[in-house]
């Protein structure tokens, strides 16, 4: 089988497959009230610009979802190339219509070629992570009758917690359950979120400093390598702040010194709900198969 992927720019694809000829990416985008129009990216000097606009700007940023058009040009393109099977993964479908719309256009392409939509009820490193696998698995002669259930596996294990300076742009935005948590903020307390199992950011716990929270997040990780074992990965995404990412990592490092440790930006679409300062902890799980 010839298998192509479909992704979206907040997936944060692992450098060594950005160029890979088999994945195909949608672009989110960023309006900002002065009418500039940004493309979500991962390049460093667009992100690092994305940020330092965003809070010197006093209305948060719109996001929108790819254009129709654009999962077309690409679906035509794989058509053209003879794959026989497309897997598309994307963002949390709690978060951003890019599945919903994607669905609805690949499944138009049917009668063509196989359909596989994976709604990852994640984003930023997880998908990553998950899309590395996808790839390793598709390498190794895997079908899709073992691939899709391993990606299920997968998104049931992998888990996300972030924390933020400031929850105003999550709660301007409406992509949280934890609205009331903005009132930590403004008590010096720092609200930690989670990725809930439908893909929904909700409340965790409200802890008063960063040590705390390195240790509280410590616990939880060593509570998953307990029960994941070599098949957990640990990785930090942040909106710009890698300074503080760093901090993070060299505490755990301390501890598991032989860990590799992945650390990226979120991208300006995932930044625009985060905000700059905002630090997220994903574990990143082996597929189970061998």
């Amino acid at each position: 089988m010839k298998s192509a992927i479909l992704v979206d720019s907040t997936s944060t694809i692992p450098e060594e497959l950005q160029q890979h000829p088999d994945i195909y990416q949608v672009t989110l985008k960023i309006t900002f009230k002065d009418g500039e129009v940004m493309e979500d990216t991962t390049e460093e000097k667009e992100v690092k610009y994305f940020y330092n606009k965003m809070v010197n700007d006093a209305t948060l940023p719109l996001t929108s979802q790819p254009e129709p058009a654009d999962y077309y040009q690409i679906m035509d393109e794989i058509v053209a190339k003879g794959y026989d099977e497309v897997y598309g993964v994307f963002l949390s479908s709690a978060l951003s219509g890019t599945f919903q719309t994607a669905r609805m256009i690949l499944q138009e392409y049917e009668d063509r070629i196989k359909v596989h939509l994976v709604d990852t009820k994640a984003v930023s490193i997880i998908i990553g992570h998950e899309i590395k696998e996808l790839v390793r698995l598709l390498e190794a002669g895997y079908i899709s009758e073992e691939i899709l259930p391993a990606m299920d596996q997968m998104i049931k294990e992998s888990e996300i917690y972030l924390f933020v300076d400031d929850l105003n742009n999550l709660v301007k935005g409406g992509r949280t359950k934890a609205a009331s948590a903005f009132i930590g903020s403004m008590l010096k307390i720092y609200p930690v979120l989670y990725f809930d199992k439908d893909g929904t950011v909700v409340l965790h716990e409200k802890i008063r400093t960063e040590n705390k929270i390195k240790k509280s997040w410590m616990k939880i990780y060593q509570e998953a390598r307990e029960k994941y074992g070599d098949r957990l990965h640990l990785g930090f995404a942040h909106g710009d702040a890698y300074d503080k990412a760093v901090e993070f990592r060299d505490f755990f490092l301390e501890t598991y010194p032989e860990e590799d440790i992945l650390i990226r930006y979120l991208t300006p679409v995932v930044g625009v709900h985060g905000g700059k300062g905002a630090l997220g902890m994903g574990f990143l799980v082996d597929a189970d198969l061998k």
